[in-house]
């Protein structure tokens, strides 16, 4: 077995979310029908936004909704690729949950961190309450009286060194959820000349008050540490283990780096569990993003201890077992809806809701033709890539005279793939690095007359790709091999993943498709 075929294979349980979920955030509340977990994670540009699941056990999770659930709740049209929603945290103060999250690149007076709430998860959610204050990843600690503090990070006004941030820590009013005015600077970071320590979360445990943060930056040298106080106040100590986990010590050849952005859970047995974030790579390219794993963490002398005896991401943590009666499914199985992107149907800075409606045919869907991939509101809903090995496809059922209908894998407005037919052709582009210029891999081919409707698909075997042309009436179409290691943040910067889904250019109509489907 190869290096690559290890990686995309790397754990049967871990990552618990494969695909584009990153910064994930957690909280358990305790209920009639017994303990659920509930998980959020960042979504930038993609509507709808903030997904959130659920889960018995850590390890198999439902997706039940999202918090930015409906048009006109948050205004994504002037963020710019991988900026939007930012770095959710969900907590429940025994009532209500709340989520607060940061839009980057917001309209003026709609942008920055806000909170919202819902009674049940599954939503509906508020309108954002917005906090006047600038910086990132915002955060709530519940104290068991009831109280709550609020809690972020931002670039310090006077920096030491380029890149460093502090966290702030103010009360948050339980009715109006408004920060005070008046804060305290706690924290800059474990290591002197450490950048962006951010995701910062607090939390309460035997006496003390900790501080879970990453530091390092979103790429190889990200990192989790710990610090721990008297108060929500400080001062802080960082804990002399400190980076409490990394992989950057591992080198570039581990089949999974980029780990930090953690959050931690006490589960109802006492046993406590670290969520945090980590990549998979291909040739140094990140395709899927960055995911959610899922680690084991005990207490040493009052500080936590993340991995115990491995020290580095498990392949396969064992969560609650038992507690669901179910088997997990491992990540690459078509029926782990996870895996298989489930539901979770998005679209680029608008719902889905927008630009697809039902045919009354049972299966499909119709999408309204628009504008192609290098625009910021293209005609595309999506899933996201979940595996470094595998096939995804769509079925094209029928499409309007004029308009140009198929498959896309889209990292970003200037970084993409698509294989589509109309007008009697068959094309196959791609997009890397500008917008502006695009790259036919093959001539477009004349099709003979009834083919217009079948399967496409991308066979993916990590950075390399087959675009597959299936017509109905058969004589089948298969590209040459094509390199789609532009998609990825290595190449194009940015912070998501490679998601799949159908595509429809033209000035009018509309194309009808069925079966979007992922790791067959």
């Amino acid at each position: 077995m190869t290096e690559n075929q290890t990686t995309a294979m790397w754990g049967e349980t871990n990552p618990v979310l494969p695909g584009f979920y990153p910064d994930p955030s957690v909280c358990r509340v305790d209920g009639d029908d017994g303990t659920w977990f509930y998980l959020v994670n960042s979504t930038f540009e993609y509507l709808p936004g903030l997904p959130v699941h659920r889960s018995r056990d850590l390890l198999s999770w439902e997706l039940i909704g999202h918090v930015i659930d409906r048009p006109g709740q948050i205004n994504l049209s002037t963020v710019r690729d991988s900026g939007g929603l930012f770095a959710p945290t969900i907590r429940h103060d025994g009532t209500r949950f709340l989520v607060v999250c940061t839009l980057v690149g917001g309209a003026e007076g709609a942008s920055g961190n806000f909170v919202v709430t819902a009674e049940n998860a599954a939503g509906p959610w508020s309108d954002p309450i917005w906090w006047d204050m600038d910086g990132i990843d915002p955060s709530i600690m519940i104290e068991p009286d009831g109280s709550m503090w609020a809690h972020g990070t931002r670039l310090a006004p006077l920096p030491e060194w380029a890149q460093q941030t502090e966290v702030w820590v103010r009360r948050l009013d339980n009715e109006t959820l408004v920060p005070d005015t008046e804060e305290t600077i706690v924290w800059s970071g474990a290591l002197r000349g450490a950048i962006w320590s951010e995701g910062p979360h607090l939390l309460r445990r035997n006496g003390f008050v900790y501080l879970l943060a990453a530091e390092g930056g979103t790429s190889f040298h990200h990192a989790i540490v710990v610090a721990r106080a008297e108060s929500p106040l400080g001062p802080f100590v960082g804990n002399p283990a400190n980076p409490v986990l990394t992989h950057r010590n591992l080198g570039r050849a581990t089949p999974v780096t980029n780990v930090g952005h953690a959050d931690l859970v006490e589960a109802q047995d006492g046993s406590w569990w670290a969520v945090c974030l980590a990549t998979r790579a291909w040739d140094s390219c990140d395709l899927l993003g960055r995911e959610t794993f899922l680690v084991p963490v005990t207490w040493e002398n009052d500080w936590p201890v993340f991995a115990p005896g491995e020290g580095q991401l498990p392949q396969n943590p064992k969560g609650l077992q038992g507690l669901t009666g179910q088997e997990h499914l491992p990540f690459d199985s078509p029926d782990n809806p996870a895996a298989t992107g489930g539901e979770d149907v998005i679209a680029v800075r608008r719902h889905p809701s927008e630009i697809v409606t039902e045919t009354g045919v049972s299966g499909t869907f119709r999408l309204q033709a628009g504008n192609d991939l290098t625009d910021s509101r293209p005609a595309f809903v999506a899933r996201r890539l979940a595996s470094l090995s595998t096939r995804v496809q769509i079925r094209l059922v029928d499409a309007s005279y004029g308009v140009r209908a198929g498959l896309a894998l889209r990292y970003s407005s200037t970084a993409f793939v698509a294989v589509t037919v109309g007008g009697g052709t068959l094309s196959i582009d791609t997009v890397s690095g500008d917008a502006s210029v695009v790259s036919t891999h093959a001539p477009r081919l004349t099709l003979p007359q009834g083919t217009g409707k079948g399967v496409l698909a991308f066979e993916v075997h990590g950075t390399s790709a087959v675009a597959i042309w299936e017509p109905d009436d058969g004589g089948s179409v298969r590209s040459d091999v094509l390199d789609i290691s532009h998609l990825c943040a290595e190449k194009n910067g940015g912070f998501v993943g490679v998601t799949y889904g159908a595509l429809a250019v033209g000035d009018s109509g509309s194309a009808d498709f069925a079966d979007l489907q992922g790791g067959l």
